[in-house]
C-alpha cells in the first residue's frame, strides 16, 4: 500500500566534521557502510515507501554527490542546489519544499540509516499526520532505542502525540531521530532563509502545531568515525 504523503526530501549538505578524515574526500552521504553509500540507505527506503519525488539537498562537495545521483538514472529525483552558500537545516528544508509538487513532505536525514524495519513506521506517520492539525509530525525514539546519539533528550510527550522541549529533570525524554512530515504551512511568513529547523519546531510548538510519533524500532545514526565503526561490526 502507497501512503499519502508522495514527496521526500533527503539532506545531505552537511560537513560531516566529526568524521573529518574521512569526509576530507569524500562528503558524508557517500561514505560506504556494509558496501554502500549511507544516501543509497535513504533513496531505497523512500523508493519502498513509493514517493513520487526525492528533492535532494547538496553542499559539501556537491558534485560529488551530482556525480552519484545522476548515475543512478533515477528520474524521481531533485537536487536543492545550495553548492553557494549553506542553508542550514531548516533553510535547507524551506528551500527544498519549494520545489516539492505536493502541499506536505517526508523528510529524512542522510546520516541515519534507514531500511525495511522503519517502513512501519513512516507508514504510521503518513497516516496520522494531518495538516489540519499540525504543521510537523517528528519521528521521535527512546534513549534506549537511539544508536549512536549522545545527549540527554529532545522532546517529551504531553499526551500520546502533543510534545515540547526536553528541560533538565523531565522524564522519559525522546530523541529526534531523523525523520518528519512537515507541511509547507510550517514555513508561511517566516523570511529567514539560512537557520535551524529547531525555529520551525519551536514557532510550532507555541502555535500547538508540533506533534511527535513514538518509534519503537532501533534507529542507529551514524554520527562519528566511532559509531560506523561499531556499526560495521554487527
Amino acid at each position: 500500500m502507497s501512503i499519502n504523503t508522495k514527496s521526500a526530501i533527503i539532506l545531505a549538505a552537511g560537513f560531516g566534521k566529526r568524521m573529518r578524515h574521512l569526509t576530507h574526500e569524500v562528503p558524508k552521504p557517500l561514505i560506504s557502510f556494509k558496501g554502500k553509500p549511507l544516501i543509497q540507505y535513504s533513496i531505497d527506503f523512500l523508493e519502498s515507501l513509493e514517493v513520487k519525488e526525492i528533492i535532494i539537498n547538496v553542499h559539501y562537495k556537491s558534485e560529488k554527490i551530482n556525480e552519484f545521483l545522476k548515475n543512478l538514472g533515477n528520474s524521481k529525483i531533485k537536487i536543492s542546489d545550495e553548492s553557494s552558500e549553506i542553508l542550514d537545516t531548516g533553510g535547507g528544508v524551506k528551500k527544498a519544499m519549494s520545489l516539492i509538487n505536493g502541499t506536505e513532505s517526508i523528510v529524512v536525514n542522510s546520516d541515519v540509516l534507514w531500511d525495511e524495519k522503519q517502513i512501519s513506521s513512516l507508514k504510521a506517520m503518513d497516516a496520522m499526520f494531518d495538516q489540519n492539525s499540525c504543521d510537523a509530525l517528528l519521528c521521535l525514539s527512546s534513549m534506549e532505542n537511539t544508536k549512536g546519539y549522545k545527549g540527554e533528550g529532545d522532546f517529551v510527550f504531553l499526551d500520546e502525540n502533543k510534545i515540547c522541549r526536553y528541560q533538565d529533570n523531565d522524564k522519559s525524554p525522546f530523541v529526534y531521530c531523523g525523520a518528519q512530515i512537515i507541511s509547507k504551512n510550517a514555513f508561511v511568513n517566516f523570511e529567514e532563509n539560512i537557520f535551524s529547523i529547531n525555529k520551525i519546531w519551536n514557532r510550532s510548538i507555541s502555535n500547538d502545531r508540533l506533534m511527535g510519533y513514538k518509534n519503537s524500532n532501533e534507529i542507529f545514526h551514524i554520527g562519528s568515525i566511532e559509531t560506523l565503526d561499531q556499526f560495521n561490526e554487527k
